[in-house]
C-alpha cells in the first residue's frame, strides 16, 4: 500500500509540470485584410463546449488568437476544433492543420509561441 500511495504521489508531480503557458499567434504577411474564425474547447462544471471567435487580420500584422497552458506533448494545431478561413481574392492560403505551418519561437520569458502564417 506505501508503495503505491508513493507512485500515485511521483505520477500526480510529474504530471503537473507538463503544461506550460503557450501563445498562437496567426500573422498575415499579404497586403489584403483576412477574417478567419477559430472555435477552441472550453470545460466547466456542466461539461466542455466550443467557443468561437471572429478574427480579421490587417494585412502585415497578426492577432493573438489564443493563450493556453498546454500539454507539452500536443501539436499546436490540435488545440482548435476549428480554423475557418474566409476567401479573399487571389489569396492562397495555408492549412491550419497541418502542424508544420505553426513555427515554435521561445518568448523571453522561456515560455513557447506558435505562429500560423495564414497566406502563402
Amino acid at each position: 500500500m506505501r508503495k503505491l500511495t508513493t507512485l500515485f504521489l511521483f505520477l500526480t508531480l510529474v504530471s503537473c509540470g507538463s503544461y506550460t503557458m503557450s501563445t498562437f499567434y496567426v500573422k498575415n504577411t499579404s497586403d489584403k485584410p483576412v477574417s478567419f474564425d477559430a472555435s477552441v474547447m472550453k470545460f466547466s462544471q456542466s461539461g466542455p463546449y466550443d467557443v468561437n471567435q471572429s478574427f480579421t487580420v490587417k494585412p502585415n500584422d497578426s492577432v493573438l488568437a489564443r493563450k493556453v497552458s498546454m500539454r507539452n506533448d500536443v501539436s499546436p494545431e490540435k488545440w482548435f476544433t476549428q480554423f475557418n478561413i474566409f476567401p479573399t481574392d487571389s489569396l492562397e492560403f495555408n492549412d491550419p492543420k497541418n502542424p508544420q505551418n505553426w513555427v515554435k519561437t521561445i518568448g523571453k520569458d522561456g515560455k513557447p509561441i506558435y505562429t500560423f502564417n495564414i497566406v502563402k
